[in-house]
């Protein structure tokens, strides 16, 4: 329902920088969803993005599609050439995984579900902002593997899984993941799990930011 919709939507306007939905994201939407949020005037149309997650392997890069004509029939897709051995190759991208709509928020508080009188706050700085992602996905990986709980759940979480739960875009969640795992960061998160060495616990530092306490599992698990 459309309700639903907006209301996810308007959470998202909560989060630094997650005001964007990519053509990615509408890719699970039903049909004709995009067509009825920009009529109602809550997405509008911005300019197209220049990276995507490439979908051909498990590794989950942050591509840049080169645009490239055919000079027959003039069609105009994205071009990516992948040197990783044994899954390497040319790369075609489809142009509407770069489009990007910005939430209006006028127009959700029009309809109720969300306050302009409320105080604007600060605007995040870049460190803020990435500090705040940070902590998204550490939560994200909390909430998906249980950590803290009873059970410990080892297998690890997709990109679109990781996507859901922290409603951030791929490009971001690839970045953060990169910050928390280094280079190649779904491999390394993987092995991770596999070796059930994954950091565990949220907790406060002194300071009132939030970080991730090691985590071992006992000898009974």
């Amino acid at each position: 329902m459309l309700d639903e919709f907006l209301a996810q939507l308007a959470r998202r306007l909560r989060i630094p920088d997650a005001d964007v939905v990519t053509g990615d994201e509408i890719r699970d939407w039903p049909d004709g969803k995009l067509e009825e949020l920009l009529a109602e005037g809550i997405l509008q149309e911005i300019e197209p993005g220049t990276t995507v997650i490439c979908d051909q392997c498990e590794e989950g890069c942050s591509i840049e599609p080169q645009l490239r004509t055919d000079p027959q029939t003039g069609r105009t897709v994205g071009v990516h050439v992948c040197l990783r051995e044994g899954a390497g190759g040319r790369i075609e991208i489809n142009l509407d995984r770069l489009r990007r709509w910005r939430i209006n928020k006028r127009g959700l508080s029009k309809l109720g579900y969300i306050s302009e009188r409320q105080g604007a706050p600060a605007k995040p700085t870049r460190q803020m902002t990435r500090e705040n992602e940070s902590f998204l996905l550490r939560t994200a990986l909390l909430q998906h593997h249980g950590l803290g709980g009873g059970t410990i759940n080892w297998e690890p979480a997709t990109q679109k899984i990781l996507q859901g739960l922290t409603k951030l875009n791929q490009p971001k969640i690839h970045r953060t993941m990169k910050g928390l795992f280094g280079e190649k960061p779904m491999q390394a998160y993987k092995q991770r799990c596999k070796e059930q060495t994954l950091k565990g616990f949220l907790i406060k530092r002194d300071d009132g930011r939030h970080d991730v306490e090691a985590y071992a599992p006992s000898p009974d698990e």
